[in-house]
């Protein structure tokens, strides 16, 4: 399955926007109740664990900041479907991820819209702002 191609298909459906970077990387604009939009970055690569090609969707929320209650969002995260917090270049994100042969047209928008709505619902609750 070409999921770069299917994720396309998916944002013209959902009245989202779709940027592809190159055969591996592409950017879903996903619409999301009271007007908002989300940025996920979509790429595939190389498992560091298993080697296998795996599909990666990543939201940024916010800047890092040293107030922020690391133990609270560890513990939330662990009710989440897919996703998890990491953080990475100074920012706090939201990432799911999983292999590309196990990733089914569902998976993938599961898994897309949960990364979407939690990185827009911590932005918002985090800095009160609407900025990704």
């Amino acid at each position: 399955m070409n999921v770069l191609s299917f994720l396309k298909q998916y944002a013209e459906q959902i009245g989202g926007q779709f940027t592809d970077y190159d055969h591996a990387k592409a950017v879903v604009v996903v619409p999301l109740s009271d007007n908002r939009f989300q940025t996920v970055l979509c790429i595939t690569q190389r498992s560091a664990v298993s080697g296998r090609e795996q599909l990666l969707f990543a939201s940024k929320i916010c800047e890092f900041y040293s107030e922020m209650d690391l133990k609270l969002l560890l513990q939330k995260h662990g009710n989440f479907d897919y996703s998890k917090f990491v953080l990475d270049e100074g920012y706090l994100k939201i990432e799911a991820s999983c292999l590309v042969d196990s990733a089914t047209e569902e998976l993938m928008k599961e898994m897309l819209q949960e990364v979407a709505q939690l990185a827009d619902h911590y932005e918002l609750k985090l800095t009160g702002l609407d900025v990704h």
